[in-house]
């Protein structure tokens, strides 16, 4: 008994230290790994010998994909360009498989207009009741066009509704207009950029960005109302986009560019009460002489007062995180978290799934000379752990060239997912399903009998004039170990138990088989006065 007991003190020492190794290497791999995802299939949808652009894309609560861009039909071969296309496409997908694409909408003629009609750069949501809110831009000059249909017979030309301009001082920019849904109040919001491009107007009529809302699902909507302006004649806004949050809070972003073309500040601003009344912007971020640009904003709430602001820029195409804890009034320093990514090819994307996991989705390539990181161009997928941590990156569906990525999480658990292909011109999808997530039975609309009273009419806020942001923290991000992923805090202390739960155990079986030892060798302390 006593060699036996010796040669298992011999061996399990060593046996100790090996999973002390393994078990921190479980810890890392758990916390390193975000939902996976699984049963992919990528597939050209538009395929089309003509220019196919701007896809966007949205999900509703009966588990349906909606996927809408820009297409030039009967024109012009455009291979490797952005050139917008004449017509608004559709296509479905159910879960299972993609509905045949269709031709929807055509931008009304216009006499006055100084080139031939287009439709470009769709954006759309869902409100309860199953109708689809869609706006675009038109020919230049560029007017802001409206339409609506029921979700269910999204893919009939004839289910949607006359299109008509809402605006016609829309600056075109790219990604220049956006539009959202508050639940609690049944309305429709708008945010564009305004403004004039001929040298005539220059100083007259600053261009701006501007608020316009329906409460009655579209059928009439208020006057203009300008939230931000730059008067700066050589400067103007684009790549605008709009969050709504519960408690009727919504939350502009934009960029500022200059002559140059490139994005010279990137700006958020909020309304806390519905879009009645704006607060005075905040400036994020300013490129700094040398750098090269300040663009592609994109918000995210993360409950309560807590939001996530990304932009891209820096010495290169770096994306950077500004968190803020007081619903957007001010701002932490920016963290260059995934610092193993660069590339500018548009804007972020988010998702939330059954389990409220939030998921995050950015086209981007590995960062020449970084360390132990390969992967080439194309969807990276990150998942958010809580607090200021994310998981590791994951390459979806492998390598490809995209530009502006939309996903979306359809029926709880599947995830769907566009791009356009610069290389062929055409717009690609990808469908997979969330390892690990619960899909949810599809979800009724509501009834219209339900509505609640429209709210009144908003007006603009007498303080919005531009203010930098105030109380900015101050913090040097080359320090803070949150931004270095191999010394990040982990938030994952079950993860951390459960992977220790062997060595723990066996350490015990180890310290009992010596004090049985002792004890018969007379060494136990609580013998030696006996």
């Amino acid at each position: 008994m006593v060699k036996f007991v010796i040669h298992l003190n011999r061996l399990l020492l060593p046996l100790l230290f090996a999973l002390l190794l393994v078990s921190a290497q479980a810890v890392q791999a758990n916390r390193a790994q975000p939902t996976a995802v699984e049963d992919i299939t990528i597939m050209n949808l538009s395929n089309t010998p003509t220019s196919s652009v701007d896809p966007f894309l949205i999900a509703d609560r009966t588990g349906v994909a909606h996927l809408f861009w820009s297409e030039d039909v009967g024109g012009r071969v455009v291979m490797g360009g952005t050139a917008a296309g004449n017509t608004i496409m559709y296509a479905r997908w159910d879960g299972v498989s993609w509905s045949q694409a269709n031709d929807i909408l055509l931008t009304p003629l216009d006499p006055t207009a100084f080139e031939d009609p287009k439709a470009w750069q769709p954006e759309a949501i869902i409100d309860d009741y199953g109708a689809i809110h869609l706006i675009w831009l038109g020919q230049y000059p560029d007017k802001l066009y409206y339409s609506s249909a029921l979700a269910a017979e999204a893919d009939q030309a004839q289910a949607w509704s006359v299109p008509f301009a809402l605006t016609n001082d829309s600056t075109g920019t790219q990604y220049s207009i956006d539009i959202e849904y508050l639940s609690a109040t049944q309305t429709v919001h708008i945010v564009y950029a305004r403004g004039h491009w001929e040298e005539q107007y220059a100083g007259e009529d600053p261009r701006a960005i501007t608020h316009l809302f329906s409460t009655d699902g579209g059928k009439t909507w208020s006057d203009p109302v300008d939230i931000a302006f730059t008067p700066d004649p050589e400067r103007g806004y684009s790549n605008v986009r709009l969050l709504a949050v519960p408690e009727d809070r919504l939350f502009a972003s934009w960029t500022e560019w200059d002559q140059t073309g490139n994005g010279q500040a990137v700006w958020v601003v909020r309304s806390l009460d519905n879009g009645r009344t704006w607060d005075a912007p905040v400036k994020l971020a300013q490129r700094l002489e040398g750098e090269y640009e300040r663009d592609w904003t994109k918000l995210t709430w993360l409950g309560g007062d807590q939001l996530l602001a990304t932009w891209e820029g820096g010495f290169r195409a770096y994306r950077h995180f500004m968190y803020s804890d007081d619903a957007g009034q001010t701002w932490s320093e920016p963290l260059d978290t995934f610092y193993w990514l660069i590339g500018e090819n548009g804007f972020v994307e988010f998702a939330r799934d059954s389990a409220d996991n939030l998921h995050f989705f950015i086209a981007q390539r590995i960062r020449e000379g970084t360390i132990g990181r390969t992967g080439g161009e194309g969807l990276w997928h990150s998942t958010w752990q809580g607090e200021r941590e994310w998981s590791d990156t994951q390459l979806v569906g492998g390598p490809n060239g995209m530009v502006n990525p939309r996903v979306a999480v359809a029926g709880g658990n599947n995830l769907v997912a566009t791009w356009y292909n610069s290389a062929v011109g055409e717009i690609i999808v990808l469908t997979g399903r969330l390892r690990g997530v619960s899909a949810i039975p599809p979800q009724t609309w509501i009834e219209k009998e339900t509505a609640v009273t429209p709210n009144e009419t908003t007006t603009s806020s007498p303080s919005a004039t531009l203010t930098d942001a105030p109380n900015l923290v101050e913090s040097d991000p080359s320090l803070d170990l949150a931004t270095i992923p191999f010394l990040a805090p982990s938030s994952l202390g079950s993860a951390i138990w459960v992977s220790m739960m062997p060595v723990v155990t066996l350490l015990g079986v180890f310290l009992l088989i010596r004090y049985s030892q002792s004890h018969r060798n007379g060494r136990n302390p609580k013998n030696k006065y006996k």
